[in-house]
């Protein structure tokens, strides 16, 4: 089965039915995200592959494009990109996108050259959709035609957090923070944290 064939069923039907061929066939895909939100997108769409492909069939690569202006990960995710069957772009719409995401496809473009395969973008827009949203879809699609990779666009409503949320989220993860440090140092955690150790 193709590489995109296979994407394609991924994508459009959480029910189907997809197995591996017999001919010892690994499909690999390699992805950037931007974030928690964005990475969960992408491992999402990318599930039914990973779970009903026969072990070992399935390779994934992740990347998160704020780690791209490493120079030894920005090797990994283009080595990635240049063997991978499917190219998982997971975004917010933006006017500009991150310039690593930019570099990173000025690097391995040029190189994949007769080698098929599927770039599908996952863009989170908000709502109603803006013009943000034409733009960064246009781009991908113009990175996917150059280098000859079918296109599979999909949009992602973009999460709105307000100010209120934004103070809620912090305290859980303040609080879950400190349950964790506390089950870390035992009970006496509070002294030690509050006074330090060499008190």
């Amino acid at each position: 089965m193709k590489a995109v064939e296979l994407l394609q069923r991924m994508v459009l039907s959480s029910e189907a039915a997809i197995a591996p061929d017999e001919s010892g066939y690994t499909l690999n895909i390699a992805g950037v995200y931007q974030d928690w939100v964005t990475q969960d997108w992408a491992t999402q769409t990318c599930f039914l592959a990973t779970q009903r492909a026969r072990a070992g069939c399935v390779q994934n690569s992740w990347f998160n494009i704020n780690s791209l202006g490493d120079p030894e990960i920005l090797a990994d995710a283009v080595c990635a990109a240049l063997t991978a069957d499917v190219i998982v772009v997971s975004v917010y719409a933006a006017d500009e996108l991150p310039l690593d995401l930019y570099a990173w496809f000025d690097l391995w473009l040029p190189r994949r050259t007769a080698r098929g395969g599927a770039l599908t973008a996952l863009v989170g827009v908000a709502e109603p959709s803006d013009s943000h949203s034409a733009r960064t879809f246009e781009y991908l699609q113009a990175v996917a035609r150059k280098g000859q990779l079918d296109f599979i666009p999909q949009e992602r409503k973009r999460p709105v957090i307000s100010p209120a949320s934004s103070i809620e989220l912090i305290t859980e993860l303040a609080s879950a923070t400190a349950q964790a440090r506390q089950k870390l140092y035992g009970p006496r955690y509070d002294v030690y944290y509050h006074r330090g150790f060499n008190e």
